[in-house]
C-alpha cells in the first residue's frame, strides 16, 4: 500500500544568528543574520532589497534598526 505524504504543514522558524559590532568610536550596531532562503521568503524584504548590509558563512545579515518590529518580535 502507497504511504500518503501531506505537505500542508510547513514550519515558521528561521534560522537566524545575531552578531553585535562595536566600532573604535564607541558605536554599537546589532546585526541579524537570515539564511537567503528565509529572507526570499520575508515581506520587508520583498519590499526593499537593497538593505543587505554584508555575507558571512552562508548568512546574510541586516542591521536591526532596518528590520521592521513585527518581524523582530517574531524572531
Amino acid at each position: 500500500m502507497q504511504k500518503l505524504y501531506t505537505k500542508h504543514y510547513q514550519t515558521k522558524i528561521l534560522n537566524t544568528k545575531k552578531f553585535t559590532l562595536k566600532t573604535l568610536s564607541g558605536n554599537i550596531q546589532k546585526y541579524i543574520g537570515f539564511k537567503i532562503n528565509d529572507l526570499l521568503n520575508l515581506k520587508f524584504y520583498q519590499k526593499n532589497p537593497n538593505i543587505i548590509d554584508f555575507t558571512h558563512k552562508g548568512y546574510t545579515y541586516i542591521n536591526i534598526k532596518n528590520i521592521p518590529e513585527s518581524t523582530l518580535q517574531s524572531i
